[in-house]
């Protein structure tokens, strides 16, 4: 039983530290040219699996045999990475300093997949660790923006690179989002939905066009993958307003204000054209929510129509993407001919964001090489067939995880996250497609047509009974 417990504590100690580390260590620095954050992620990994294979008895109890289709890259990958070291020790030293510090973040990553995949359990307090640590973040990056101080030495990692600052942001937002949605605290949910401001306007002054449109697909997606409760679509519409407002007043505050002192290409056309969409998109919300009966249970109500409008919504954002990442030349192209229209504006800024970043995918095939990139090709591919397999609409905290997974699986076509923030992104899309989460049974209450007439109806009557009985005395 002691041994038990002392393992659960120190399997969370590690995890702990990992994230705290990941969300604080922006910085770039070296000791004898190796980088500081890959030598503490090696020690991390590999002092938790000390400890797994301590506490539970041997190295059998923690590295176990084939399990999964994933396991057979992973342990190649490691085979792979230790040929690579020690070619590089035998290496002629005249040719300059041997770089370990990818072999070391590789080795980490396979180890934390074995510990994972193990049995590790998730914790949603991991969430608010990451909130903490990126209020801190964007506090500083807000203040860089207000005062027109730039922070070189603090974000010499992440800052420089517009890219890896959109997928801190993206992270930061995306579980501030999920936060809030979820929590009964009234004041918690308070500082969730501040936190998720503050994201999403550090999002804003990034000016990465991806991760708008990434953002909004995530608020497209999260009453398709979890349970569309009404309290789930109520909370997840206001933030999402909340996002499309402060979006659309980029351009005043910017424009006719003095707060911040950079510039920001923020176009006020753009503006009109997203409070149309906000108008019409919110016309159509409050119609359909009218319809919900007052001092019905909102945890219980599950809006199944609303899920396919908003899976729809989805699939058209989805297309219109795809359709105008894929014709960026052609977009071009038509830019020059046709005259200013609302489609070319939407349209053109995207194609050149996507055309002044690169791919975390290409950077891989690059710096690692063609037979590491296929690895990784092949790792994620397997990855993808068990998160489909954990998936499941009774399991919530699963369905964040798988959402936050699908986000950064697709970012990697467009950017490379920095060291620190592809950490925890790889830690959550392990903890998706392992994480064995007990599901959550739920008897929803269905209302339709006739019955949610009569549920009126009752209302009414129960009102006006009291009413009666207050006249009357009782």
């Amino acid at each position: 039983m002691l041994t038990k417990a002392l393992y659960t504590g120190i399997s969370e100690k590690f995890l702990i530290f990992l994230f705290v580390m990941s969300m604080l260590l922006t910085k770039d620095i070296k000791a004898a040219d190796f980088p500081i954050y890959s030598l503490l992620l090696l020690l991390t990994a590999f002092g938790w699996a000390a400890a797994e294979i301590l506490l539970r008895h041997g190295i059998t109890g923690v590295f176990l045999p084939i399990r999964y289709r994933t396991d057979l890259p992973v342990f190649l990958v490691i085979f792979y990475e230790l040929a690579v070291i020690i070619c590089k020790l035998f290496r002629n030293p005249d040719e300059g300093g041997i770089d370990f510090a990818g072999n070391a973040e590789v080795l980490a990553f396979a180890a934390l997949y074995l510990l994972i995949s193990s049995g590790a359990a998730f914790s949603q307090r991991y969430y608010d660790l990451i909130l903490y640590g990126g209020l801190l973040f964007t506090t500083v990056f807000l203040y860089s923006h207000v005062t027109g101080m730039p922070f070189p030495e603090y974000g010499s990692l992440v800052w420089k690179d517009k890219g890896a600052a959109a997928s801190c942001f993206l992270l930061i937002c995306m579980v501030g989002v999920y936060q809030y949605c979820t929590c009964k605290d009234r004041l918690r949910s308070g500082f969730y939905f501040a936190i998720s401001a503050i994201g999403f306007l550090a999002l804003f002054l990034n000016c990465n066009i991806v991760s708008f449109w990434l953002m909004t697909a995530y608020f497209m997606a999260i009453p398709v993958l979890l349970r569309p409760t009404a309290q789930l679509v109520r909370k997840s519409m206001q933030m999402f307003f909340l996002f499309g407002l402060m979006l659309s007043n980029m351009s005043l505050l910017t424009a006719y204000t003095q707060i911040f002192a950079t510039e920001l290409p923020f176009s006020l056309e753009h503006s009109i054209y997203l409070d149309l969409l906000l108008a019409v998109g919110g016309i159509l919300f409050f119609y359909y929510w009218e319809k919900v009966p007052e001092g019905i249970d909102m945890e219980r109500l599950v809006l199944r129509k609303m899920r396919r409008v908003y899976k729809t919504a989805l699939t058209i954002v989805v297309i219109l993407f795809a359709g105008i990442v894929f014709g960026g030349d052609r977009w071009t192209a038509l830019g020059e001919k046709v005259p200013e229209t609302a489609w070319k504006s939407f349209a053109m800024p995207l194609v050149e964001a996507v055309k002044q970043t690169e791919s975390g995918f290409y950077v891989c095939f690059r710096e690692a090489g063609v037979i590491p990139g296929i690895f990784v090709i092949i790792f994620l591919t397997l990855l993808l067939n068990r998160l489909r397999k954990n998936y499941g609409m009774d399991k919530p905290l699963t369905g964040s995880l798988t959402l936050i997974a699908a986000v950064f699986m697709i970012q990697m076509f467009f950017c490379k996250p920095a060291a620190n923030t592809l950490t925890i992104y790889y830690v959550l899309l392990l903890f998706a497609a392992f994480y064995k989460e007990e599901k959550n049974r739920m008897v929803s209450v269905r209302i339709r047509g006739e019955t949610l007439r009569k549920q009126r109806d009752g209302i009414e009557e129960k009102a006006l009974h009291y009413r009666w009985k207050e006249r009357q005395g009782f």
